[in-house]
């Protein structure tokens, strides 16, 4: 009777083989990513039971075969967003395929080898599960770091342009012009409105935030919009142009409206350094089209992909928390993000609503995927 140990040393490239066969049959879920975090680590495994077992290790726990973190990589697993439920699969494959093999060759092993072969497995995808979920938990919390640290530097601006002014306000010891109050009155709004928006991302995905439509001129929103950012686009020397009809009017959450396109302006202005920042409003036959194109420094295709994260680690100002509040504003309203940029050549943030955007109270059944960018031009969804 052969040894099971000697089997696996000896014939391990075969076996994968044949395991990779089984598993191309059943149709992988993602097979440009399983392949290769389960099939280049699968040969170390399999030596690794048969090196046990072939110095008696059949009588031991196999736990601690996976002590070692060279022999399984999970965390790769986990970068690559391979699901939980296929990495057990794949190991249900493997103990099925080693079964099969040593049917078709009439091996016949130990009872207690192939226990133990068994059980290695069985600890192999545990303890695998057991790396997943700490490597996600870290994650997670590395992540809501720094979308907090995001929250704090989009907070930062405003704050101390209000702390400015009220130690202007103070040092007059009178009572204070009109163009102070109304700039008092700017950065109190937009303060409101960005902590506003941020509740509002916290508490709802995009298909469950209540809508409530009034009618409304979106030319007005524009209008009012350019006015609270507009000091900062002269400060900078920015041309801030707008085109909009006045006598156009949709029926749109103006919350939403504004949560939308205020941080799109407010990010153009933002990261163009010279040049324009134009808005433009387009009525379509079935949507009306708002457009923020900037002259700034334009964005990659590969930064286009991260884009709307809530936060992008080490980016200045929290870009990806505005844009993400602003994604899920146009969504709520059954609307579609869409951006334009080449590097070096601007961007053109795209926001399309429907003339009639409808209310809702609750929560809906659907739920919106994460956008997805394939190249410069792609559309957000």
């Amino acid at each position: 009777m052969a040894s099971l140990g000697e089997l696996l040393c000896q014939h391990t490239d075969e076996l994968v083989q044949r395991w990779y066969e089984r598993w191309r049959q059943e149709g992988p879920v993602i097979p440009d990513l399983t392949e290769a975090v389960l099939k280049d680590h699968l040969p170390l495994q399999l030596r690794t039971i048969g090196e046990a077992l072939r110095k008696g290790g059949a009588k031991e726990s196999p736990r601690e075969l996976w002590e070692k973190h060279e022999r399984l990589d999970p965390e790769q697993r986990v970068r690559d967003e391979m699901p939980i439920e296929e990495m057990v699969r794949e190991y249900a494959y493997v103990v099925e395929t080693i079964r099969n093999w040593l049917e078709d060759r009439n091996e016949e092993v130990s009872f207690q080898e192939y226990s133990f072969f068994s059980l290695a497995i069985f600890e192999l995808a545990a303890e695998s599960a057991r790396r997943y979920a700490k490597f996600q938990a870290e994650q997670v919390a590395r992540e809501r770091s720094e979308y907090v640290a995001g929250i704090a530097h989009q907070l930062r601006t405003p704050v101390s342009t209000l702390n400015l002014y009220v130690q202007q306000l103070d040092r007059k010891h009178g009572t204070p012009d009109a163009q102070s109050v109304e700039r008092l009155r700017r950065t109190v709004s937009r303060l409101g409105r960005l902590v506003d928006g941020i509740l509002r991302l916290e508490r709802f995905k995009p298909d469950e935030l209540p809508v409530h439509p009034e009618t409304l001129a979106p030319a007005q929103v524009i209008n009012q919009l350019v006015a609270d950012y507009g000091h900062d686009a002269t400060r900078k020397g920015l041309r801030l142009d707008i085109s909009a009809n006045r006598s156009a009017r949709m029926q749109a959450d103006p919350d939403l409206l504004v949560d939308a396109l205020g941080n799109l302006i407010q990010n153009a202005i933002k990261y163009t350094q010279k040049g324009f920042v134009r808005v433009t409003l387009e009525e379509r036959k079935d949507e009306v089209v708002f457009k923020v194109e900037d002259s700034g420094p334009g964005i990659s295709p590969e930064r286009q992909r991260e884009l709307f994260r809530p936060v992008q680690p080490g980016q200045p100002g929290g870009v990806g928390l505005g844009l993400s509040i602003a994604f899920r504003a146009t969504v709520a309203q059954g609307g579609k993000l869409e951006l334009e940029s080449q590097p070096g050549r601007g961007s053109t943030f795209i926001l399309r609503l429907p003339w009639t955007v409808h209310a809702r109270e609750g929560l809906t059944e659907a739920r919106v995927e994460a956008p997805q960018e394939s190249d410069a031009s792609s559309t957000v969804h």
